[in-house]
């Protein structure tokens, strides 16, 4: 894959930022809020109306604390343990053949970037009878494929993942890790020091205005607790919150599939009923419909799908016996006519 350009790295960061801007906005205005409490004491000694409790204000920013902590371990530690489990496919995978088939993205699914399908192919033990195994990938290919390269883990018969989709995969995340991921780690490293920075800063407006003039709910003490509380316990809870996402996502990648005997049943893939969406009855037999073609070009292109041509079986066979004697019929054209001769041939 291609690395990225210096405009695009930097049009991704910029755009990434610009999202938090609204974030930002209401923390700042926030934030003001406070100072605007403690000010108005110091001019004129008196009461000013609070819109907000500052015990309110430290607590959302503590909540915004907790979830950057959440996303900047997820992309320090989550984000290096995935690359380096599609890295063992390369590394370790055993290979086999097997088949793609994309899966129909239809309603409430069609606003989702991620594109699944699935993968069959032969289960490498269990071989009397054959069982094919049907498994749930992401893919990175957008169309049916068939007899390609399926990697499976060392022992892990329901692991199989498409390579080419292994190495798409793999080859975005090195480069983001190139590019853009530092400074988004970066951006969400800044996050989490100034949400923790705004609710201490909370916490000392509480102290400094006068006690008779604090909200009920306005208690520095608690407060206090609160922060250490949060600060201390937000770490070890953002590692747990990635570690079962990170569980899960091994889960699916390593273990989760079906082992089926009948191959025919293995390809009947029927449309995901989600969200009370189901066509079933315009789906095919095995999805193939969904292969984009175009015969006229980029500019001039009439959009439609083919069909499989292909009907055989992944399941592996045993290859035939070495030196096995076979005859090759031969037709040999001589002076006094035509004359057939039969001649060994071996199959090599």
């Amino acid at each position: 894959m291609a690395r990225s350009s210096g405009t695009g790295v930097v049009r991704t960061v910029l755009q990434f930022c610009l999202s938090t801007l609204p974030f930002f906005a209401v923390l700042g205005y926030l934030l003001y809020r406070a100072i605007e409490r403690g000010n108005g004491f110091e001019d004129n000694g008196e009461e000013i109306v609070a819109m907000f409790s500052l015990m309110d204000i430290t607590k959302v920013f503590l909540s915004f604390h907790v979830t950057w902590t959440v996303f900047a371990v997820y992309l320090l530690i989550f984000v290096p343990k995935r690359r380096y489990l599609l890295d063992r496919y390369l590394r370790e995978g055993e290979k086999t053949s097997g088949d793609v088939i994309v899966e129909k993205k239809k309603g409430l699914r069609c606003v989702t970037s991620r594109q699944y399908g699935y993968a069959i192919y032969s289960h490498p033990t269990k071989t009397e009878p054959p069982v094919v195994i049907r498994k749930q990938v992401r893919v990175y290919q957008p169309y049916t494929r068939e007899r390609v390269e399926i990697l499976r883990l060392p022992n892990r018969p329901l692991s199989g993942q498409a390579k080419i989709d292994i190495e798409i995969d793999l080859s975005k995340m090195r480069t983001e890790r190139e590019t853009t991921l530092c400074y988004i780690s970066a951006v969400a490293i800044f996050w989490v020091l100034l949400t923790v920075a705004g609710a201490c800063f909370c916490v000392y407006q509480m102290d400094t205005i006068p006690e008779q003039y604090l909200l009920v709910d306005e208690n520095v003490e608690l407060a206090r607790k609160i922060i250490f509380l949060v600060v201390g316990i937000n770490p070890f809870f953002a590692f747990v919150v990635n570690g079962i996402r990170y569980l899960m996502y091994y889960n699916w990648m390593v273990h989760r599939g079906s082992s089926i005997k009948d191959e025919e049943v293995a390809r009947n893939i029927k449309t995901t009923n989600w969200c009370g969406y189901n066509v079933d009855a315009e789906a095919s037999f095995d999805g193939s419909d969904q292969i984009p073609y175009s015969i006229l070009g980029e500019d001039r292109s009439y959009a439609g799908t083919i069909h499989s041509h292909n009907n055989r079986s992944v399941i592996t066979k045993p290859e035939d016996t070495p030196g096995k004697q076979s005859e090759l019929t031969v037709t040999s054209v001589e002076d006094d006519g035509t004359k057939l001769k039969a001649l060994p041939w071996t199959n090599v």
